[in-house]
């Protein structure tokens, strides 16, 4: 009897242990009302790719991943409330700032093939440049003026 015992406590630690982890991949089935509500609204005509729920600030939030007339998108969408915290909309290199585009280049070596997303998250505008350093696909965020940001 005490074999079973240990094993159903180890059974529940271990199986705890999922709950705690940062970032979990979920369904819209998987979304609160408001947070599914949300979604369907912004990614109307799209195709959802990806749904990571994570807690961010204290709160869970759901980062949505969509392709939306050929584009990919993502959405920082609020669990408890369904309010759109945050968006990125992939851009052309060429339409990022001037400073975002001479740091990029510096970091990278040069420009041939990065990718850029625009977005604002929390109130605050940001860019994600994609691109290959020494061999490694790598992403960087920078504010308007070209400083590192994460």
């Amino acid at each position: 009897m005490p074999v079973v015992l240990v094993g159903i406590v180890l059974g529940a630690t271990n199986g705890c242990a999922v709950f705690k982890k940062k970032d979990v991949n979920v369904t819209v089935t998987d979304m609160s009302a408001a947070a599914r509500t949300s979604t369907e609204r912004i990614t109307s005509g799209g195709t959802v790719t990806q749904i990571t729920r994570e807690k961010e600030r204290g709160k869970i939030v759901y980062d949505v991943e969509a392709t939306i007339n050929g584009k990919h998108e993502e959405f920082l969408i609020a669990d408890s409330t369904g309010e759109v915290l945050g968006t990125e909309t992939t851009i052309d290199f060429g339409d990022c700032p001037k400073p975002v585009r001479e740091a990029a280049a510096k970091y990278f070596g040069g420009t041939a093939g990065l990718k850029a997303m625009k977005g604002i998250e929390y109130g605050e505008l940001s860019y994600e440049i994609e691109g290959t350093k020494k061999g490694k696909a790598i992403e960087i965020t920078f504010d308007e003026l070209g400083r590192k940001l994460k």
